[in-house]
């Protein structure tokens, strides 16, 4: 049975409270500045993606306004969180970094 490999996620970049998925369960992987939830601007492009709220190992800001658990939010994913391994796993699905400032959506 091959290791599960975890990815810490935030809600948005700067957020204090990080939590942790299987890589494998994140989806839509890509470079964004506007994070879920709140909708906050970010200062530079982001790795963000998507997760069911259950699938979350943690505690991170989710109000639930959606409705019932489980649905799927937007999540950032933070380099300086993350193992070297796991950070060039997510920069194959998603490429590099942008050099220009992305025009956010959600």
């Amino acid at each position: 049975m091959p290791k599960k490999k975890y990815v810490f996620i935030r809600r948005q970049w700067n957020d204090w409270r990080v939590a942790k998925v299987e890589l494998n369960k994140i989806q839509n992987l890509h470079w964004d500045i506007i994070s879920g939830g709140v909708h906050a601007v970010c200062p530079q492009p982001f790795v963000h993606g998507y997760v069911l709220c259950t699938d979350i190992i943690g505690e991170i800001a989710h109000s639930g306004m959606h409705g019932p658990c489980p649905h799927s939010i937007k999540v950032c994913i933070v380099k300086k969180d993350n193992n070297p391994k796991i950070w060039q796993e997510i920069l194959k699905k998603v490429g590099p970094k942008p050099k220009k400032r992305l025009h956010g959506s959600e």
